[in-house]
């Protein structure tokens, strides 16, 4: 049983070797410590690909592991090493943009202790553990964003600390609502003690209002694009992908686990929200030329797409938003990884800086373009094929309302992707610039994403697996 929680103490005690390695290290060995964070990682990989519970729990059921938490930690896990990973310019800080990270190791120690909360969030089964790890999963960030000790940076920290604590607080008050509507802790048991009250409905509104904050949804998305732009690349790559999975993680406990026998009461509300927020972020991204303002609008409008899965609360549903979160934390990836090789050659973050890359590195133009496809939706790509399965679940739900909205966008978000695109493949390249290499680590990741985008459209045993893991659920 205890090899359940394995890959939570292999990241924990990486972060803490790495965390003590900083302090007795010199300048030399602290370019090492990424490698060895980023085999810790990897090793915590290993352990959860080594064994696939049907089920299991620990410390009295508060901790429990599951088919389908099993694939939201490899998402997470997945989307850690990919990120350390693209990491790597930054780290070494050789290139134009400058020592982002500085070879500091407690950068990497923060990021793993903010890594092993994300973990435990699929795993929560009562409410105080579900609290502490989503702390331990929001947190950190803060730090992580102001990393770049400049103006921008700490603008964009002290915004999202604001926002940030307004949503805990939401949270938290949310859970005592339903604690004291329900009686009890645990999560499970909720589901059979909620009752359809004006009180309960008021908590789930705001522990869902809290998790927006942590999901990017409108209202609620505003600190995105300044965050995002603000912090390290890395760090925004970090938020758009392994913070965006932990808070799908959460929702979708909270909505299916919790308030499923409810979900009647709530479809309807969950769909104004999602296309709401999907247009918002849509729009939003149109008129940006920073990209990473634009991948910021983008995972806005990406949150409103995995929202319409939920609609319902049924097991087609659950399959379907963790299918879209392994498309969309691979897919995301690649964006973030070829964005972070341009930025760290360039110094710039505006649509200009990709002007000519298809003929200075056009394998990099290539990984970016199939990246940015995937996100839009474009066939064979797994952004199709989960946006698919999104779109059948509403329609299943009667909702074709919001089917209509999410299609419209879908081809709203293709003019903005194509836009990175056309200065990529048809705007002459008038700076003169060398070619842009990529580097072993950025490489490997931007290969593996963008494999992982193709595999996961043409390949029908990932979905087929994640459907056989939410057949039991909850």
């Amino acid at each position: 049983m205890p090899t359940l929680a394995l890959p939570e103490l292999l990241v924990l005690a990486t972060a803490l070797v790495v965390l003590v390695a900083d302090l007795f290290v010199g300048q030399v060995g602290r370019r090492q410590l990424l490698p060895v964070a980023l085999v810790g990682v990897c090793a915590a990989l290993g352990a959860l690909l080594a064994v696939v519970p049907d089920s299991g729990e620990l410390l009295g059921g508060r901790f429990a592991v599951d088919p389908l938490g099993w694939w939201f930690k490899l998402a997470l896990l997945g989307a850690a090493a990919g990120v350390l990973a693209l990491a790597q310019p930054a780290w070494q800080g050789d290139g134009r943009a400058g020592p982002t990270l500085a070879n500091r190791g407690e950068f990497l120690a923060v990021l793993l202790f903010n890594l092993a909360g994300m973990l435990v969030v699929p795993s929560a089964r009562d409410a105080v553990t579900f609290y502490l790890a989503l702390e331990t999963a929001t947190m950190p960030l803060f730090l992580l964003v102001a990393w770049r000790r400049n103006a921008a940076g700490a603008e964009a920290a002290l915004k999202y600390l604001v926002v940030g604590a307004l949503a805990s607080a939401m949270l938290l008050y949310g859970l005592a609502w339903l604690y004291g509507v329900t009686g009890t802790l645990d999560l499970t048991a909720m589901a059979g003690r909620l009752p359809a009250t004006p009180a309960a409905y008021l908590g789930l509104g705001l522990v869902v209002g809290g998790l927006g904050f942590k999901l990017t949804l409108a209202p609620l998305h505003f600190w995105a694009p300044q965050v995002y732009a603000g912090a390290p690349l890395p760090v925004a790559a970090w938020l758009g992908t392994a913070s965006k999975g932990a808070a799908v993680a959460a929702v979708v406990l909270v909505l299916y686990r919790v308030a499923g026998p409810h979900a009647q009461g709530w479809t309807l509300a969950v769909a104004l929200l999602a296309a709401l927020t999907m247009t918002i972020g849509n729009l939003g991204a149109v008129v940006q030329t920073n990209v990473l303002r634009l991948l910021a609008f983008s995972a806005v409008s990406q949150a409103g797409y995995l929202l319409v899965g939920l609609c319902g609360a049924t097991r087609d549903g659950a399959a379907a938003v963790t299918y879209y979160l392994l498309v969309y934390v691979v897919t995301n990836l690649g964006a973030f990884a070829a964005a972070a090789v341009v930025h760290h050659h360039t110094g710039s973050q505006d649509l200009a800086a990709f002007r000519g890359l298809s003929r200075r590195h056009p394998l990099l133009a290539l990984a970016m373009m199939l990246a940015l496809f995937g996100l839009a939706g474009i066939p064979p790509l797994g952004g199709f094929t989960g946006k698919f399965f999104l779109f059948a679940v509403a329609a299943q739900a009667d909702l074709h309302g919001l089917v209509a909205v999410a299609a419209v966008n879908s081809t709203v978000s293709l003019y903005y992707y194509l836009r990175i695109v056309r200065q990529m493949y048809i705007e002459p390249d008038d700076s003169a610039a060398p070619a842009t290499p990529t580097g072993l680590l950025p490489g490997l990741a931007l290969v593996t994403a963008t494999a992982g985008g193709i595999a996961l459209g043409v390949v029908p045993w990932f979905y087929e697996t994640v459907r056989a893991a939410a057949a039991g659920w909850p």
